[in-house]
């Protein structure tokens, strides 16, 4: 198949209702998160949650002492932070499933298999006994496998048998089939914001890989990693293909579990810069999409086997782009799948110094559940809870500190955890009127 002929084939499958879904009866009860069309269903009820995000929960805590913590420590505020958690009633935690850097997977997961495996089930454990449930990122770095092995990241894309592809997909068989009967995995999520590292080749022509100049010393590469060249770019159809065939293996491994792709909400030119792509153009184009191109563009991104279409939004500043997230939600109704947001929040540049201790960040945080809910969102994971990095990753939510943005987000799970009714499809006049007018008033307030 040509690479014409591939984007053709995702963007049809994208348009088109599957029959088989279309024709699908209601499963029985189940303690598996499922979806019927835009439907989230958990033991047999619609499915509406909030959640959080905390990336550094297995390597920060649990593997600590890999990395010069101290584990008694790191373990002991582990469990208190996921107290917390679980005393606001916030139940879903998103987080990286391996450590970032290639030397440090190397020095966990590939070396101290059995240490590392007896680890992670000891947070499994943890949060499973606190009725917490996790999205495990499975390709948190995309650079992370080919730096073991010293390939490019055009290996790892298109060839399935390329060193670091058959490491990922033994990585994936690994996790996957280890809990694939384990509830307490809420659904697997395949990258971290991937489609923000394709269609860049002309602004990084050493690639989007970092670091780029391997001269210096860098104690998180593996002793051989891969060229810094352009071989380390990709494209939106490439890194489709992709996310498709690791969704296929997941799913062939695991009967029980959802699959999300892991994605930022598009570039606003994401199209225009993606057909730069297939012209080998030796600029960028930052032309701004129209609502045809950028839905395409989802469409293209989101192909069969993903139970979902998935963004990561924040609240900035000017410019509020809220009408980007109802066109996420107007392609996933057509796509007879449920719109998810796997990070959400105030920007980290309105916090300042008061971080979500500031009123103008809890209006803001305010707006976004507002809006979420008048599109009818089934899951939002804000970030991020309680961050334990030394800078952490703003923007906090720190539980003892921040009680105004707590209890927003306790009084919103209430609201949405009560509410049994069927998911909406499609947005009202009256609500688009609604959220531009919420749009309007942030804009105002943040200036």
């Amino acid at each position: 198949m040509t690479r014409h002929q591939f984007v053709q084939t995702m963007i049809g499958v994208g348009v088109g209702v599957l029959s088989a879904r279309s024709a699908a009866q209601k499963e029985p009860k189940t303690s598996f998160l499922r979806h019927e069309g835009i439907q989230l269903l958990l033991n047999g009820q619609p499915f509406r949650s909030l959640g959080v995000n905390k990336h550094e929960l297995l390597s920060a805590y649990y593997l600590a002492d890999f990395f010069g913590g101290d584990l008694k420590t790191t373990l002991s505020a582990a469990r208190h932070s996921l107290d917390a958690l679980a005393k606001a009633g916030l139940t879903i935690i998103r987080f990286n499933a391996l450590p970032h850097w290639s030397a440090q997977i190397e020095d966990t997961y590939l070396k101290q298999r059995d240490t590392f495996w007896q680890r992670f089930d000891e947070m499994v454990k943890d949060c499973r006994e606190r009725g917490i449930r996790i999205v495990p990122v499975l390709l948190w770095n995309i650079g992370a496998f080919i730096d073991i092995v010293g390939e490019s990241l055009q290996d790892f894309a298109n060839n399935p048998r390329s060193k670091a592809r058959r490491m990922f997909n033994d990585w994936v068989e690994d996790i996957v089939t280890r809990y694939r009967d384990d509830p307490t995995i809420l659904f697997w999520e395949v990258t971290n914001e991937a489609n923000l590292t394709v269609d860049l080749r002309p602004m990084f022509p050493q690639g989007i890989v970092p670091p780029t100049d391997l001269t210096k010393p860098h104690k998180h590469l593996t002793r051989n990693p891969g060229p810094r060249d352009w071989r380390n770019n990709w494209s939106a159809d490439e890194m489709a293909a992709f996310v498709r065939e690791t969704a296929f293996l997941i799913k062939f491994l695991d009967k029980n579990h959802l699959v999300a792709a892991g994605y930022s909400a598009p570039r606003p030119a994401a199209w225009h810069l993606w057909l730069g792509s297939l012209k080998r153009a030796k600029s960028m184009d930052w032309t701004k999409d129209s609502d045809e191109e950028q839905a395409n563009y989802i469409r293209m991104v989101h192909p069969e086997p993903l139970d979902f279409v998935d963004c990561h939004f924040y609240l900035g500043g000017e410019d509020v782009n809220f009408d980007q997230l109802m066109l996420l939600k107007q392609v996933a109704d057509e796509l007879e799948k449920p719109l998810y947001v796997g990070e959400s929040g105030v920007s980290a540049k309105l916090l300042g110094e008061r971080g979500y201790a500031n009123p103008i960040a809890q209006d803001g945080f305010r707006c976004l559940i507002e809006v979420m809910e008048l599109l009818d969102v089934p899951l939002i994971l804000f970030w991020s809870w309680d961050d334990f990095c030394k800078p952490p990753h703003e923007p906090v939510i720190r539980p003892h500190e921040h009680k105004e943005v707590l209890a927003l987000l306790q009084e919103a799970q209430k609201r949405w955890t009560k509410n049994r009714q069927p998911s909406k499809r499609g947005i009202s006049e009256e609500a688009r009127q609604k959220i531009r007018a919420i749009a309007s008033e942030w804009e105002k307030a943040s200036k």
